[in-house]
């Protein structure tokens, strides 16, 4: 073990222990930042991996600016917010023991969604003409799958698993809009497999998974324990499938992983964490042209219709620079260096480190459904930012702003006092 390795999983541990102190909160912003990317980049320091390369100075610099920025921006709204009181979690779950949001309405909502989303499947299958699952090639097939704009309803699948969960978390009795949204739910799930998209699946059992922490007290260690599972069973039996009947039968290999192959089912959620790093690592140190804000606000230019055209009038690589053509992914900070340089990272994960912590702080001071979903939402996006900059995607923006517009409509005003 390297000494960085070292001091990151110390880091790690010390945290980890911090949170079982009373009264913590285990999905504050700035703790839950230096959680995930002290055991992301122990774990890529490792270097297990012969796709792995050793970091330059400048690789090592862009990594910690982005890290700093990102605390800094955190550590601002905190110092703004120090004296200013926040409501206990206690307090906080408490409130929702009462009736906090209209119930009739959700339920319309969802089903109003679920038609939609429905429909758009629907459509989006006979327009492509397959789905993902059923191809020889499911793990190609997967990636090209969608249409713009109707195509985007599909993507509302976390909107409608969270509001689902939602409403049998708080609404009591009600057992025949229940019933009927557990099925609801079973379609869903069901048809959302078919189209091999893990990633928000996983965001809609995060995102769910939050707002259970701040709503009830269902969030013990043994529930979150078995949360876990379920997540690496997805992540797992999705990947299976879609390397069935390709080149890459055995990830092992494609890897070319250091250890022997009796570890070999290590090698996904080791490849999964590190790469991310190796690629930002790696491209950062290459990339000499910037693209100043196509990546950034790449929903903007997805939502304008222009986003291809200018990406092939540019002729910008979709993936430069890669380590492995197995590994396509650089942590969600590399689009503020390629769009903006150094400027860019010293300047928007501050922005975003600020945004997120407001909205902390803003959920603990007037906890509502409204405010919760929203900070839920962008936990998620700080527990990946090791991996993908989904803040910047259309689908993202989709979600956040149906989840947003659906829980001010049917929330009440905090009922803490």
């Amino acid at each position: 073990m390297t000494w960085v390795s070292f001091i990151c999983f110390g880091i790690f541990l010390l945290l980890i222990i911090s949170l079982f102190k009373k009264e913590t909160d285990v999905f504050s912003p700035a703790r839950l930042f230096v959680i995930i990317w002290s055991f992301a980049i122990g774990l890529t320091d490792l270097k297990l991996s012969r796709y792995q390369i050793i970091w330059t100075d400048f690789s090592w610099i862009m990594i910690i600016i982005s890290l700093f920025s990102m605390l800094t921006g955190m550590f601002i709204i905190y110092v703004v917010n120090i004296d200013k009181p926040v409501k206990k979690i206690e307090l906080v779950r408490n409130s929702f023991k009462k009736d906090s949001f209209n119930s009739p309405k959700l339920f319309k909502y969802v089903i109003i969604l679920f038609l939609a989303y429905l429909v758009s499947y629907i459509v989006s299958a006979l327009v492509i003409g397959y789905i993902p699952f059923f191809t020889l090639f499911p793990g190609v097939a997967r990636n090209d799958w969608g249409i713009f704009g109707f195509g985007l309803f599909v993507q509302s699948f976390p909107a409608i698993i969270y509001f689902i969960i939602l409403y049998f978390i708080i609404t009591k009795k009600q057992k025949k809009q229940k019933i009927i949204l557990a099925f609801v739910f079973l379609i869903t799930c069901f048809t959302y497999a078919f189209l091999l998209q893990r990633y928000y699946v996983v965001f809609a059992i995060i995102l769910s998974a939050v707002s259970m922490y701040y709503i009830t007290n269902l969030l013990r260690i043994k529930n979150v324990l078995i949360i876990t599972a379920i997540i690496l069973v997805i992540i797992f039996s999705m990947t299976f499938v879609r390397l069935t009947g390709t080149i890459a039968n055995y990830l092992y290999f494609l890897s070319d992983m250091k250890f022997s192959i009796k570890y070999s089912l290590l090698t996904e959620p080791y490849m999964y964490v590190a790469m991310n790093l190796e690629n930002y690592a790696h491209s950062v140190d290459k990339i000499n042209n910037f693209t100043y804000g196509i990546f950034s606000f790449d929903f903007v230019f997805a939502l304008a219709g222009i986003k291809h055209q200018m990406v092939e009038y540019l002729r910008l690589p979709k993936f430069p620079f890669l380590l492995s053509n197995n590994y396509n992914t650089y942590t969600m900070f590399f689009i503020y260096y390629w769009d903006f340089g150094i400027l860019g990272l010293g300047l928007i994960p501050m922005m975003l480190g600020a945004l997120f912590s407001n909205l902390y702080y803003k959920m603990r001071r007037n906890p509502n459904l409204n405010t919760i979903s929203v900070y839920s939402i962008f936990s998620f996006v700080i527990i990946f930012s090791f991996f993908i900059p989904i803040i910047s995607f259309l689908h993202f923006a989709f979600n956040l702003f149906v989840i947003y517009t659906v829980t001010k409509m049917i929330s009440t005003s905090s009922v803490v006092s």
